[in-house]
């Protein structure tokens, strides 16, 4: 609907009017035809915004929905039952360089310990 339908509306309050024996002067008719065309206007920006907006909105409902879906799936694979103990199973080959680690930072605390009773000594 363009500038044409709101013509169409004006004349005939126009004619609604002058049915009533009234009649509207220049300044009047000037004011008519302004509030016409910002009505118009208003309802064509907004037309156009649910036109944007409408396929963003509804894509991002199905986005999300979609990611939804996804997640829940991904989440019910990546904690199945028989799969955890694998998860947090120690390789052996990691286990004993742990120990490793465990024996030699014992030997370097009594290390630090003999270290510095000979360093009070001294003093």
């Amino acid at each position: 609907r363009g500038a044409g339908g709101g013509r169409q509306h004006v004349q005939w309050i126009r004619e609604g009017l002058q049915a009533q024996g009234l009649q509207l002067d220049a300044r009047e008719e000037g004011e008519m035809d302004l509030v016409f065309t910002f009505v118009l206007s208003y309802f064509d920006i907004v037309r156009k915004n649910l036109r944007d907006a409408l396929p963003k909105a509804t894509m991002h409902l199905m986005v999300n929905q979609a990611k939804e879906k996804i997640q829940v799936e991904l989440l019910r694979h990546l904690y199945r039952e028989d799969l955890m103990a694998e998860v947090f199973d120690e390789r052996p080959e990691i286990r004993e360089q742990r120990e490793n680690c465990r024996k030699m930072l014992g030997v370097l605390s009594r290390a630090t310990s003999v270290l510095n009773e000979v360093s009070a000594l001294d003093t």
